[in-house]
């Protein structure tokens, strides 16, 4: 895909699930990926390998989004390794199930930190070096539960909720100096957040197209808002759920 080859991107957790899914796609259309990991060292090294193999090269990167720190040191490096960023995916994300009512403000805290903070994080420290070199593209990772809500859900859906309200003020405040923001909001995909108990043949149902999402299909609609297809799109949000939510 235009746009896409010859970048360099970094996809937050990036090594596993959907994430990883991102990673193989980006490199498949060209771009140098950097698989930002939080602690499977090993595993993100091996997919690195894996994805060098098929492409112009990739590196894994530990970053640890809900400390500053730790971001600036990932995009030095990958600054370094790769070359300047212009494209970034916000995917890392944590998933805590309990009741509302059980919910402590730690709890709170950890799930909104990796989720939200985590994205502004990342992306306040790209954006300087995507205005410098004349225009970027992040993608942020939202949940078809921003529209449906969900019990034992509220620190999860709540962080979820924030990152739409970041990706469209981004997209406004960025979006004259040539950086687009969008989001993306996943349906059920088969990864080890789903909680295959729910996965009845009545629920499947409810689902037009009949099946939950496979994490290449998320990472198809990542590369096409990455890609010069999408150069008139920024702000959206880009439902990928097989029309089990539609609007």
């Amino acid at each position: 895909m235009e746009g896409i080859a010859g970048a360099v991107a970094l996809v937050t957790g990036g090594n596993t699930g959907i994430g990883a899914a991102i990673s193989a796609r980006l490199a498949a259309e060209g771009a140098k990926v950097a698989i930002g990991h939080f602690e499977d060292e090993s595993g993100a090294r091996s997919l690195a390998e894996r994805l060098s193999d098929r492409g112009p090269g990739c590196l894994a990167v530990a970053c640890d989004v809900t400390d500053h720190r730790s971001v600036d040191r990932a995009i030095q490096r990958i600054e370094g390794r790769l070359g300047p960023l212009t494209i970034l995916v916000n995917n890392a994300g944590i998933l805590i199930r309990n009741r509302f009512l059980d919910i402590d403000e730690s709890e709170w805290d950890r799930v909104l930190q990796v989720s939200l903070y985590g994205s502004f994080r990342c992306a306040q420290a790209v954006a300087p070096g995507m205005l410098r070199e004349g225009g970027g593209t992040i993608v942020n990772m939202a949940s078809e539960l921003i529209d449906l809500g969900a019990s034992t859900h509220a620190h999860y859906v709540t962080a979820k909720a924030g990152v739409v309200g970041l990706t469209r003020t981004l997209a406004r405040e960025l979006g004259p100096r040539g950086v687009r923001v969008n989001a993306v909001a996943p349906g059920p995909t088969d990864t080890r957040m789903v909680d295959r108990s729910g996965l009845t043949a009545g629920y499947l149902e409810t689902i037009p197209l009949g099946r939950i999402g496979r994490p290449q299909d998320i990472a198809g609609a990542v590369a096409f808002l990455c890609s010069d297809d999408a150069a008139w799109i920024t702000g959206q949000v880009l439902r990928v759920n097989g029309g089990l939510t539609m609007g």
